[in-house]
């Protein structure tokens, strides 16, 4: 990992986004934010992340699509899943 940490934080909540990356940040993160699965890519294309915090559904390309885009070419960096909104179904997907 580099220090300090670089943490892409994907989550279409502009909230969510804000208080996350408020608190990654306190513990010494170094964030880089994303709405969504592409612009997730876009930033992936020029930046190399020691974790990713993906959230599920999101509008344009959701987590579960951009994860696997991810790891056509990257299978090293953790990527975390997150979500509120699941069905029994959603948890045996992911």
């Amino acid at each position: 990992w580099t220090t300090p940490p670089r943490v892409l934080l994907v989550d279409d909540d502009s909230v969510y986004r804000d208080v996350s990356g408020r608190m990654l940040n306190m513990v010494g993160c170094s964030i880089d934010l994303a709405k969504d699965g592409l612009e997730a890519l876009q930033k992936m294309s020029v930046e190399k992340y020691d974790l990713i915090l993906m959230d599920i559904v999101m509008p344009k390309m959701d987590g579960i699509a951009t994860t696997r885009n991810i790891r056509r070419y990257d299978s090293l960096t953790p990527i975390v899943s997150m979500t509120s909104n699941f069905t029994h179904n959603d948890i045996m997907e992911y």
